[in-house]
């Protein structure tokens, strides 16, 4: 089944960048898992319970974000705006990983609606994405960020990596959320 992009855009008056990702999961996107939405998740981009986004910047701007309403507070607040780079898509199995999605179609519009608001700096969750982005869009001049995937399942990859171990000889009793906040808040400015 074709999946459609349930949200398009959030774009605040006053947007200085852009946290891109690729594609909401199923049951966002689905109509016919709709059900399977939990009343602590939210209808928003990056709404799934296991998602970290809306928590790591709740962290770095110190503020609330348990409901949508005090999500796009915090988006607009910070001049922040979401986009995805891919409008529709259909999902292998009803699986939640980039790449368990197929026969896509993308966001040719993202670029356009970037420069039209002024958008400079641009925040991708994944490496993919990134991927994705500069495919589509080579000839963008923006300032690019690779953040740490705020997805769960990236959250246990990134205690392979290099900037990783040396983070945690530095701080040996520190835990892996530690490390990624600590990122976002670099990131973030805060």
């Amino acid at each position: 089944m074709r999946e459609k992009h349930p949200y398009g855009y959030f774009i605040p008056k006053k947007a200085k960048g852009m946290i891109v990702g690729s594609f909401p999961i199923g049951k966002f996107s689905d109509p016919k898992r709709r059900g399977e939405i939990k009343p602590h998740e939210l209808e928003f981009f990056f709404g799934g319970e296991k998602n970290l986004l809306w928590r790591l910047l709740g962290e770095c701007y110190e503020a609330p974000v348990k409901t949508k309403e005090q999500v796009i507070k915090l988006l607009e607040r910070e001049g922040l705006a979401i986009g995805d780079v891919i409008t529709s898509c259909r999902r292998m199995a009803g699986k939640g990983s980039d790449s368990d999605l197929y026969d896509i179609v993308w966001n040719h519009k993202l670029l356009k609606i970037i420069q039209e608001h002024g958008i400079k700096k641009v925040y991708f969750t994944s490496r993919q994405v990134q991927k994705w982005f500069d495919k589509l869009f080579p000839e963008a001049e923006l300032e690019r960020v690779l953040l740490i995937s705020p997805s769960a399942q990236s959250s246990r990859a990134v205690v392979r990596t290099e900037g990783y171990r040396a983070w945690k000889l530095a701080h040996p009793a520190g835990k892996t959320w530690d490390y990624i906040l600590a990122f976002y808040k670099s990131v973030f400015g805060k």
